[in-house]
C-alpha cells in the first residue's frame, strides 16, 4: 500500500510515493534524519499525531535545516491547536527557503485565524508571487480584502481564484467562488 499526501507542499507532491510498511532501520541508521521525516509524513497521514510529531522532533534535532520537516511538523502543530509554534515553525522553514510558496501560504493561514490580516496579506501576496497557480492564495486574499473594505481588490483576487479553479477542474470551489465574488 503507498500514500500520498494531497495537502503536501507542491515541491514535495513530485517525490515518490512512500510505502506505508517500509520503515527506516534506526538501528542501523539511527541518525538518518530523512528515515524520521518520511515515517513522520506516513504516520501523520496515518493519522497517528504523536508519533508524527515525534518524528518531525527527532528530524529537526537530527537535522535543525531540514525546511519540509518544518512545514509539516508546523501543518501537524496548526492541526492540533497550537498556532504560535505552527508559526514558529513556519518561519523557520521560510529562513531556511525563502521561495517556499508553501510556507508562506500556511504562514498566512494562521496568521488569519489569529487575526493578524496585514501579516496574512504579505504572505499572501509573497505566495502567489512564488506560485501564480495557487487558487486557494487570491480566495483568501480576496477574502482579506473585502473584510478590510477594498471591494476592487477582492474582486479581483476571487476572479482569479475562479478562473484558476475552473482551469484546475474544480468545480465546486469554482462555482463557490462566483458566488463570493457577487456577494462583494
Amino acid at each position: 500500500m503507498t500514500i500520498k499526501y494531497e495537502n503536501m507542499p507542491d515541491n514535495l507532491n513530485n517525490q515518490p510515493d512512500i510505502p506505508i510498511d517500509s520503515q527506516p532501520d534506526f538501528q542501523q541508521h539511527p541518525q538518518d534524519a530523512s528515515g524520521y521525516y518520511n515515517r513522520g509524513r506516513a504516520r501523520d497521514l496515518g493519522g497517528d499525531r504523536e508519533g508524527a510529531l515525534a518524528d518531525y522532533n527527532c528530524t529537526i534535532q537530527l537535522d535543525p535545516n531540514h525546511a519540509k520537516a518544518y512545514v509539516n511538523r508546523g501543518l501537524l502543530l496548526d492541526k492540533i491547536g497550537n498556532q504560535q509554534g505552527a508559526l514558529s515553525d513556519y518561519d523557520r522553514s521560510i529562513e531556511l527557503d525563502n521561495r517556499s510558496a508553501t510556507s508562506y501560504y500556511n504562514r498566512a493561514n494562521v496568521r488569519y485565524r489569529l487575526e493578524d490580516l496585514h501579516g496574512a496579506l504579505a504572505d499572501y501576496d509573497r505566495s502567489i508571487q512564488l506560485d501564480p497557480n495557487r487558487a486557494k492564495a487570491y480566495y483568501n486574499r480576496g477574502t482579506i480584502c473585502a473584510y478590510l473594505g477594498n471591494r476592487e481588490g477582492a474582486r479581483q483576487d476571487l476572479q482569479a481564484a475562479a478562473e484558476l479553479f475552473r482551469q484546475q477542474d474544480r468545480e465546486w470551489d469554482y462555482q463557490r467562488t462566483l458566488e463570493k465574488v457577487q456577494e462583494v
